[in-house]
């Protein structure tokens, strides 16, 4: 198995799709690579089989992937894909509809609300 971790951006909607198993997701994430002259970006194909999370992949927003790296070939050309076994909300996508209000509604259900109380004690 080769594992690895990808943070990047979705290129477009999530697409929910069915087989044998049930459904999953499908989607393509683009991570940048290089710098200046040579910056550039790498596409993936992502399969993730937890379709709980398919409202909040759409075009544009940050995600972090780990999974199983494959690769893929067609017509001369390699292509590269993971089998998700976990995917990651890092950032909101602000073109969406909803966060056009100044930022007041930025905060969504996979957030993680913030701790402030010191006196908790500490578990280790």
């Amino acid at each position: 198995m080769k594992v690895c971790t990808i943070v990047g951006r979705l290129t477009k909607d999530c697409r929910v799709q069915e087989n044998q198993k049930g459904g999953f997701l499908a989607f393509s994430v683009a991570v940048d690579d290089g710098y200046g002259a040579n910056k550039g970006a790498l596409f993936f194909d992502v399969d993730y089989n937890r379709t709980g999370i398919a409202k909040y992949l759409t075009k544009g927003t940050q995600v972090a992937v780990y999974g199983d790296l494959k690769t893929r070939e067609y017509n001369g050309k390699t292509y590269l894909g993971i089998r998700a076994n976990d995917v990651k909300l890092i950032g909101v996508n602000k073109n969406k509809p909803e966060y056009q209000d100044g930022g007041s509604s930025l905060h969504t259900e996979h957030e993680q609300p913030a701790n402030n109380n010191q006196d908790d004690e500490i578990p280790w």
